[in-house]
């Protein structure tokens, strides 16, 4: 192993630097991923209600996804529920 030739050498830098790179964009995109999920709103926070408010339910908001869940409340919501977050979609 004594006559690695310096190209030899300077490959496996490049290989190492790219797997450290890669590990690290790994790292933080898995955690932007906890970080949103943790943001959720809890319903009391938001004023949730399981019935609409004039004329405005879950189902006809950006964030509602259906069966009953939300991008941005946590817990089970009714489609026909409302409420301090809701944006038409």
């Amino acid at each position: 192993m004594a006559y690695v030739t310096l190209d030899l050498m300077a490959s496996r830098r490049r290989v190492l630097a790219g797997a450290a790179t890669l590990s690290f964009a790994g790292l933080m995109l898995g955690g932007n991923a906890a970080a949103a999920a943790a943001a959720k709103s809890s319903q009391k926070s938001v004023d949730y209600q399981p019935h609409p408010k004039g004329g405005h339910g879950c189902n006809t908001c950006k964030d509602f996804v259906p069966q009953s869940n939300c991008k941005t409340v946590e817990g089970p919501i009714q489609a026909s529920g409302w409420c301090n977050k809701y944006a038409h979609s």
